[in-house]
């Protein structure tokens, strides 16, 4: 197994750890968590801001609610990541 892979590995096996049940579904508490950041990170909505004094589009607050949605993804790709990717990730040459 190469280093890119025990990492993303180990990485994986943490965010189930902390979010999934025995069962392989969101644990109660991960429910909460990921209801509140699905809101908050604007995960299935536009991420486009309209300033409330210039009533034009805030490209710098939609950066930061492009920033959130990021985090977002981040942590529901991690706890969804399969097999056949880490496996696709060991037959690709990477350069740490």
């Amino acid at each position: 197994m190469n280093a890119l892979m025990k990492r993303i590995f180990r990485k994986r096996q943490s965010y189930r750890r902390v979010f999934l049940a025995d069962t392989g579904e969101l644990n109660q508490d991960a429910l909460v968590i990921m209801a509140d950041l699905a809101k908050f990170c604007r995960a299935r909505g536009s991420t486009a801001m309209v300033s409330p004094v210039t009533g034009s589009i805030d490209p710098i607050a939609m950066a930061m609610a492009e920033g959130r949605r990021e985090v977002f993804n981040r942590i529901n790709e991690y706890l969804h990541i399969n097999d056949q990717i880490l496996q696709n990730l060991r037959e690709e040459p990477v350069n740490d």
